[in-house]
């Protein structure tokens, strides 16, 4: 019984590897089809256009947003550079939330970007854990101590 309520240190890792990579996945395709158009994406021009008119953002925080979720995406998925790319995502996140608002907020609000954002704050707590780039280098850097 205990096997059902006691918690599994060894799958932590395991279970922030697949946090990780599944939400890498979502902002990646969503950074790379804003940017080129990838995945049926939109493009660069017609994201700077749906920013402006729809948002009033300008087009250097869509260049900025767009980015941090292509290459942070990424970059969550390899596990390199984990923590500054869940940190910029975080807040990334946390402007969608925000621009959205709590109008409709499950029904194609802010439900979807607040989910991404609690799951980039979890990946900022933890860390990258083992199954990382981050953690090879880490472990390189350590043994070069020695």
């Amino acid at each position: 019984m205990n096997w059902l309520t006691a918690t599994n240190p060894r799958l932590i890792g395991f279970g922030i590897f697949l946090l990780r990579v599944t939400v890498g996945i979502i902002l990646f395709v969503a950074g790379a089809g804003k940017a080129l158009g990838w995945f049926g994406g939109i493009g660069m021009q017609t994201t700077l256009k749906y920013f402006k008119d729809d948002s009033g953002i300008s087009a250097f925080w869509a260049y900025v947003s767009t980015y941090a979720e292509f290459i942070g995406g990424l970059m969550l998925i390899v596990g390199l550079f984990t923590r500054l790319s869940a940190f910029a995502l975080t807040i990334n996140m946390l402007v969608a939330v925000i621009i959205l608002g709590t109008k409709n907020f499950f029904m194609g609000g802010g439900a979807y970007p607040f989910t991404l954002m609690i799951g980039c704050l979890m990946i900022l707590l933890a860390g990258p854990m083992q199954i990382s780039i981050d953690n090879i280098l880490s472990r390189n850097r350590e043994l070069k101590a020695i």
